[in-house]
C-alpha cells in the first residue's frame, strides 16, 4: 500500500512539474482523489492460526465515503464490507463500521441495497455477536448467493444503514475487480 501511495505521489509530483500554473489546491485535491481511487480496490485479508497450522482468506473493500456521524462517532468512519467463503455455496458476507452504533434489535436491522442502477433492494443485517465484540460487525441474513451474484456482475454498490440517533447513512463502494481478487484466495 505505501508503495502505491509513493506511485501516486511521484506521478503527481511529475504532473505537477509539466504544468507550471496548477495550484497547490488543485495539486492537493489531485492527490486525494487517486488516494480515494486506491482505497477501493479488494484487499485479500489472510488470517492464520498458528496452533493449528491453518489460515483463512477473504476479501474486502472500504466505502469509497464517510458515515458523518456526530460525537462520539464522529472523525473518519468508513464501512467494510467482507465476504468470506465466496467460492461456496454458502458465502458470509459482513459489514464493519469503524465506529458506531447500529440501530438494530436483536431480529436484525432493515438495510437497503442498491447494486448499480438497479432498484433499491432492502435486506436484513444481524448484530454478528462475538465475545468481546462492541456492535460493530453486522452479517447478512440470508440471501448471501444473490448477494454474491451482485458483487461480481456490478461495479458499484450502495449500503443505506441505520445509526442509533443519527439517522440512516449511504456507503458507497467500489467492486470493481471483485473477480480477479477472488482468484487469489
Amino acid at each position: 500500500m505505501k508503495k502505491l501511495m509513493f506511485l501516486a505521489l511521484a506521478v503527481c509530483l511529475v504532473g505537477c512539474s509539466e504544468n507550471k500554473n496548477q495550484t497547490e489546491a488543485e495539486f492537493l485535491s489531485e492527490l486525494k482523489q487517486k488516494e480515494v481511487e486506491m482505497k477501493k480496490t479488494w484487499d485479500v485479508v489472510v488470517s492464520k492460526d498458528e496452533m493449528r497450522g491453518t489460515e483463512l482468506k477473504w476479501l474486502a473493500v472500504r466505502s469509497a465515503n464517510y458515515a458523518g456521524l456526530e460525537f462520539p462517532y464522529d472523525g473518519k468512519n468508513q464501512l467494510q464490507l467482507d465476504v468470506l467463503d465466496s467460492k461456496t455455496n454458502s458465502p458470509r458476507i459482513f459489514l464493519t463500521i469503524d465506529k458506531g452504533q447500529y440501530d438494530c434489535e436483536s431480529y436484525g436491522c432493515s438495510a437497503y441495497v442498491k447494486f448499480g442502477n438497479a432498484p433499491v433492494q432492502s435486506i436484513t443485517f444481524v448484530p454478528h455477536n462475538t465475545s468481546g465484540g462492541d456492535g460493530t460487525i453486522l452479517t447478512l441474513k440470508g440471501g448471501s448467493e444473490a448477494f454474491m451474484s451482485n458483487i461480481r456482475n456490478f461495479k458499484k454498490i450502495t449500503i443505506e444503514l441505520p445509526f442509533y440517533r443519527q439517522g440512516t447513512r449511504q456507503f458507497i463502494f467500489d467492486t470493481t475487480g471483485f473477480n480477479e481478487a477472488e482468484a487469489k484466495i
